[in-house]
């Protein structure tokens, strides 16, 4: 009954979320409309995708209900309760109780994390959802051994057709299990064990070592990935997880020692492996100081560390569990805590893409786009930022992106642009709305952009460049190009 009233306020609480305004939700809404639409007319993928299983399953609740925006709301909120589920099914089987299974479900369910899953990384749900089911099967909740090794394989398949995040955490976490096996068996040697527990710090301090070496050139992906000198994880500034990465702080190196150093045989050689995995994997890449952590990047340890509040919902039972038997106490002060850390969770701030005046000027954009389609031309290019180049695609059926690049094919290529100043339009400029405070969403032609960045105050530029951010790599290619024709 618990678990049910559970799924059920949180579904709801989504599905109000999810379902306030009529269009779709998230920087990469309309990505998915666009793949949706794509599949169901031509039978494959605006953009060609590696893991496309995702896409698949929307398609299928598109063609049921005729509305794509609505099969994706429809498939995130489907997701997100089989992941719950999922963490359910997890955490009562490897602890042993299913009032901690409760409690994982919760936080899974309610933690104000689960928002930006729901919204801007649906394929990601899927995939780590169908890898928690998955987990729990090749933990041994299946009694017969072939079953269990052939449920588990198919759903990790599943999972790793659903987003490419899963072809790294599920061999590292396979390789944290082996690594945690070696440490918790009573017949291994010390020097093996002393051997590992090194091999585990050399992973925390890996990622400054790669950034420091001069010997090999790093890929830019990768460099901006890397931090030589370390950086405390938890930043004022971060837009989501704070309450998370407290609880992580508190619990998974906690919990990590308690399994290392009792080796709980009450508890089962599942708990050992699956929560010790798990805290370990929070210990060296989520609350790792040498990992750029900063989610408004959104690379791939931002995008990893949206992942953190199932990483609590794992732990933070599991330990009220294990300190049972061990700490009595500690499993009282973090039962104590339980409600602190939910109410801090839920108080978090909802992601941009579900918040109501975002939701608002896209709705606004949406009919406001077309009026002005006649003013781009017969071969036009739109250069806008993030999400809003799936818009202008699904609204108006031409080409979108975000950088332009040297080769246009003799395409018209205007400029997007939000939050400009009305006392700073030019004649040429097309203005498609008015936006909050009185400033315009604007069509730019590339022409004249670089003159009339160039004739900004330095204040004004600053301002327009931070609402802008598709703009960066222009400018900075632009001030190369001129300091490279000024050295020449």
């Amino acid at each position: 009954m618990a678990l049910f009233t559970v799924l059920v306020l949180s579904t709801v609480r989504d599905a109000s979320s999810l379902f306030s305004y009529p269009v779709a939700v998230g920087g990469d809404g309309y990505y998915y409309v666009l793949q949706i639409n794509q599949l169901l007319k031509n039978g494959h993928l605006y953009f060609a995708s590696y893991t496309p299983l995702a896409f698949y399953i929307l398609a299928g609740l598109s063609f049921l209900t005729r509305n794509p925006i609505l099969a994706i709301k429809l498939g995130s909120v489907g997701f997100n309760a089989l992941l719950c589920l999922g963490v359910f099914a997890l955490v009562s089987s490897t602890t042993r109780n299913q009032w901690l299974g409760v409690l994982g479900c919760a936080i899974a369910a309610l933690s104000g994390m689960h928002f930006y899953m729901i919204a801007e990384f649906i394929k990601n749900l899927a995939g780590v959802a169908l890898l928690i089911w998955a987990a729990w099967c090749a933990s041994g909740a299946l009694e017969n051994y072939q079953a269990r090794v052939a449920t588990s394989s198919v759903l990790i398949i599943l999972a790793l057709l659903s987003h490419i995040s899963i072809w790294g955490i599920a061999p590292g976490l396979f390789v944290l299990v082996l690594i945690l096996r070696c440490l918790t068996n009573e017949k291994r040697s010390k020097l093996l064990k002393l051997t590992l527990t090194f091999a585990v710090l050399f992973l925390m301090i890996c990622p400054a070592l790669i950034a420091f070496q001069r010997f090999v050139q790093l890929p830019p992906w990768l460099g901006s990935e890397l931090l030589i000198r370390p950086r405390w994880p938890i930043s004022l500034r971060s837009p989501a997880g704070k309450a998370e990465m407290l609880a992580l702080l508190l619990t998974a190196p906690t919990t990590l020692f308690l399994i290392v150093r009792h080796r709980p045989a009450s508890s089962g050689n599942r708990f050992r492996l699956i929560v010790g995995a798990v805290a370990m994997w929070s210990v060296v890449v989520t609350l790792n100081p040498f990992l750029n952590h900063d989610m408004k990047q959104l690379g791939i340890i931002g995008r990893l560390d949206h992942l953190m509040y199932l990483q609590v919902a794992m732990i933070f039972p599991a330990l009220i569990g294990l300190s049972l038997h061990f700490h009595r106490k500690l499993a009282w002060l973090l039962l104590a805590l339980t409600p602190c850390f939910l109410a801090a969770s839920l108080l978090a701030s909802l992601p941009k893409g579900l918040q109501s005046w975002y939701l608002i000027e896209r709705q606004q954009m949406i009919q406001a786009l077309p009026e002005h389609r006649q003013q781009l031309g017969t071969n036009p290019l739109v250069i806008a930022q993030h999400g809003d180049e799936f818009v202008v695609t699904w609204v108006l059926g031409i080409p979108a992106q975000q950088n332009v690049t040297r080769h246009t094919n003799n395409q018209s290529v205007y400029w997007l642009l939000h939050q400009v100043n009305p006392a700073l339009l030019t004649p040429s400029m097309e203005v498609v709305m008015e936006e909050n405070s009185g400033f315009g969403l604007v069509l730019v032609k590339r022409d004249e952009l670089r003159e009339w960045l160039d004739h900004l105050d330095k204040e004004e530029k600053d301002r327009v460049l931070a609402q802008n951010p598709h703009l960066e790599n222009y400018v900075s290619e632009s001030q190369t190009i001129s300091k490279s024709g000024l050295e020449s």
